[in-house]
């Protein structure tokens, strides 16, 4: 129900039957009285429903009023770290796997944009909009970009003119255990874009018309997608994920654990991790879809500004900060801000299936 509608519209009906009984009283002038009570008491009754209408505003803007005052103004949830915008525009990245750089060597100054890969991360900076990027890789292409996106030792951008730009993959391959396959998420298509997700070995693109635009690695289908238009994109490990004007969210490639079986419901965002999937609710609850072994799909309650998958964790915003679940949750909490109590990870698997392969190497099946 509309805050207040319903208790308007009856009291309309009520005053209108009061005072058309107490028409005859402007005929007859002795019967004055009991007209003026009927004002007065039609007056009153609107005073207090009006003053009941502005306690329901001010409820209903008490309910918004976090986002406001937010501390943080993006979260982006990586491989074995995070990293987030607070609200002055500086960076705070926590974590790591044995790897200080990914989270100490994260730049100071003003930023507007950061993203938080397997083994490196990258940013645009406030004004100039050049991409500084730090841990194993810290090449950057020159330039003002508008988005940025880290993906498996390589990332992409989105110039200011709205063309992509991809670089990495072979630059820094003795960072991790694995060998690199470049197949060729490092080669976007043409064209003018406003947004950009780079996942393990395939990107996604959201063309100005707002079709999407997926290259690299096309196994399990996760480059084939959808026809449309879309308001957000997000590519993962080996499925994609996209937000339709609609608020529908939809998924496509690998399903082995259902990370493409969207729930229903009006979405704001949609993330799409290793093996599982994340939205967020129009009701700022944040819904989690696919692999749940390590409860990276068991979300903590919200409401939440934003949310990201991650590999085997996610993450969501509060309004004082980040909170994460999933594995190793308790190290993956950003301390400062996290609430007293937040989500344990499990440092192992449940159920008795065996754990999925580690996004970090190449693909099971090619």
């Amino acid at each position: 129900m509309r805050i207040g509608a319903g208790r308007l519209e009856a009291a309309g009906r009520l005053r209108r039957a009061r005072l058309t009984g107490c028409a005859p009283a402007r005929i007859w002038g002795g019967l004055r009285k009991p007209l003026l009570g009927g004002l007065v008491l039609a007056a009153l009754l609107l005073g207090v429903l009006a003053l009941d209408f502005a306690a329901d505003s001010r409820q209903a803007d008490a309910l918004t009023a976090p986002a406001a005052t937010a501390r943080y103004l993006s979260l982006d949830a990586g491989d074995e770290h995070n990293c987030a915008l607070r609200a002055n525009q500086t960076i705070r990245c926590w974590g790591g796997d044995g790897d200080s750089a990914q989270v100490d060597d994260a730049p100071e100054g003003r930023f507007r944009v950061v993203s938080a890969g397997i083994v490196h991360s990258c940013a645009i900076r406030e004004g100039s909009g050049a991409v500084v990027c730090w841990g194993a890789d810290t090449n950057a292409p020159d330039g003002a970009f508008r988005d940025v996106s880290v993906g498996w030792h390589y990332a992409c951008g989105v110039r200011d003119d709205g063309r992509l730009e991809c670089w990495g993959t072979s630059n820094f391959t003795k960072a991790r255990r694995s060998s690199v396959s470049d197949d060729g998420q490092t080669d976007p298509p043409e064209g003018e874009f406003s947004a950009v997700s780079a996942g393990y070995l395939h990107a996604c693109g959201l063309r100005v018309s707002g079709e999407i635009a997926c290259w690299g690695r096309g196994s399990f289908g996760r480059t084939d997608a959808p026809a449309g238009s879309f308001t957000q994109v997000s590519a993962g490990t080996t499925h994609s994920c996209a937000l339709r004007e609609s608020g529908a969210a939809e998924c496509w490639g690998l399903n082995n654990f259902g990370q493409a079986d969207v729930p229903a419901g009006r979405f704001t965002q949609v993330s799409a991790g290793a093996w599982h999937s994340c939205g967020l609710l129009e009701s700022g609850e944040a819904e989690c879809w696919g692999d749940d072994r390590y409860e990276q799909s068991s979300p903590l309650p919200g409401p939440f500004l934003a949310v990201s998958a991650g590999t085997r964790h996610s993450c969501g915003l509060r309004a004082h900060g980040p909170v994460c679940w999933g594995e190793r949750a308790d190290r993956l909490q950003e301390t400062s801000a996290a609430p007293a109590g937040g989500s344990s990870g499990d440092e192992g698997t449940s159920g008795d299936s065996a754990p999925p392969p580690d996004p970090i190497r190449p693909d099971p099946v090619e």
